[in-house]
């Protein structure tokens, strides 16, 4: 089947349906064709995006920034199976620096903190799991953790390094203390309900970490100098929600989530840039911890 697009009709965030254009490009121009060629490395086909163009607009109700139109699902298979290359991103992980798992044991520890009660009574599931290396680090906090990953190459590696890995979710109940969606409400076409699926399996007081790429300033950006490839809080075809702090909450808030300060990690040696860190967590970035309210 040929990839192709479909328009959003209304926004993702407030479902408004009027939206005003900050960015338009052809996907088959440049620079848009040489970002492309060079990021995927020649693996899209020249017809999958001819006539089409990269176009982002703002909500003119909630200010919510979003591509619009997106590959359609045909299109969004052909982008996470064929397009990107799964062994290139296979060793990103593989060859990482140790600082991105002191990152994955500090979000763990964070939430150990949050929770309630043992690691192994705390059952987890990871959405949009990848290759599984949060859920191994999670597993070695004591954490009864489950991957949830639509692509089977990433299911089966990350099930031949010993993680519980589920193609589909389970039915609707109180089935995890805890969802972690790390660089994933970025991808999805319709996060609200993606997040409503998700929160029907959370158990009261349970929480939900989400990461995404921080969108602070796109729009003001976009204004002054237009798109440019540094801008990875819209990157053509993936990244097609562009959330700000703000927009992440409002998400959240619709499904009863509320967001909560993360557990303090102040130390001596080097308290200043620890309270610098600790202002951002707390009032700017784009990963947060909420709460469902019992």
């Amino acid at each position: 089947m040929e990839a192709g697009f479909q328009a959003r009709q209304c926004c993702p965030l407030c479902r408004a349906e009027d939206n005003a254009t900050l960015c338009e490009l052809a996907f088959d121009e440049p620079p848009m064709a040489t970002f492309l060629d060079a990021f995927y490395h020649g693996s899209i086909p020249a017809q999958a995006l001819r006539g089409h163009s990269y176009r982002v607009v703002r909500c003119r109700r909630c200010g919510f920034i979003y591509q619009d139109p997106i590959l359609d699902d045909n299109g969004m298979q052909a982008l996470y199976q064929d397009w990107i290359d799964n062994a290139r991103s296979l060793r990103k992980k593989q060859t990482a620096k140790a600082k991105l798992f002191r990152q994955y044991a500090g979000q763990i520890q964070s939430l150990i903190r949050l929770l309630p009660g043992d690691p192994g009574q705390m059952r987890v599931l990871e959405f949009g799991m990848g290759w599984g290396y949060w859920s191994r680090m999670a597993q070695a906090h004591g954490l009864d953790v489950t991957g949830y990953e639509l692509a089977g190459e990433r299911r089966d590696y990350a099930r031949a390094m010993g993680v519980k890995v589920v193609s589909e979710l389970p039915p609707p109940g109180a089935h995890y203390d805890c969802l972690y969606a790390n660089q994933v409400f970025e991808h999805l076409p319709d996060p609200a309900a993606s997040l409503r699926e998700l929160c029907a399996r959370l158990a009261p007081g349970g929480l939900v970490y989400i990461r995404v790429p921080d969108g602070r300033g796109i729009g003001a950006r976009l204004a002054r100098r237009g798109w440019s490839p540094e801008l990875d809080a819209i990157h053509p075809l993936e990244h097609i929600n562009c959330f700000t702090r703000k927009t992440l909450i409002e998400l959240a808030a619709g499904e009863g989530l509320k967001p909560l300060n993360p557990p303090l990690r102040l130390h001596w040696g080097s308290l200043l840039s620890g309270l610098r860190r600790e202002i951002s967590d707390r009032y700017l970035t784009t990963h947060v911890v909420f709460r469902r309210e019992p």
